[in-house]
């Protein structure tokens, strides 16, 4: 036999159906919450992919170029007319900043390891 919306609970506590079991039915189980939480997921895993990818660019824009093994983009070589290809980059003047390191090659500073 089915239990109505307001008998007592079959649980044991005393309370009505609608404000004990029913209420956790509905909410918890419900496919409206169910499809709340799918598209919560899916839109945080859009979300971290996007962050996390290298932009969907070309490999080359204004000179410059993505570096995958860095995460940010470089100069491309050679791009600097004032400064021949291959050259190291000097070291700004100056004490470096807290945890970095010079890169001639890439003329920026990199985290230390």
């Amino acid at each position: 036999m089915a239990v109505g919306r307001n008998d007592r609970c079959p649980c044991g506590s005393g309370r009505k159906y609608k404000k004990c079991c029913a209420r956790l039915e509905r909410t918890v189980f419900s496919p409206a919450a169910l499809i709340l939480a799918l598209l919560v997921l899916v839109g945080l895993g859009v979300a971290a992919s996007t962050l996390m990818s290298p932009p969907e660019e070309p490999e080359t824009t204004g000179g410059r170029v993505w570096s995958a093994e860095h995460g940010h983009w470089h100069d491309a070589p050679g791009g600097d007319s004032a400064r021949p290809a291959g050259e190291p980059i000097p070291q700004p003047p100056g004490p470096a900043p807290p945890g970095k390191v010079w890169s001639p090659e890439h003329g920026h500073w990199h985290d230390a390891r």
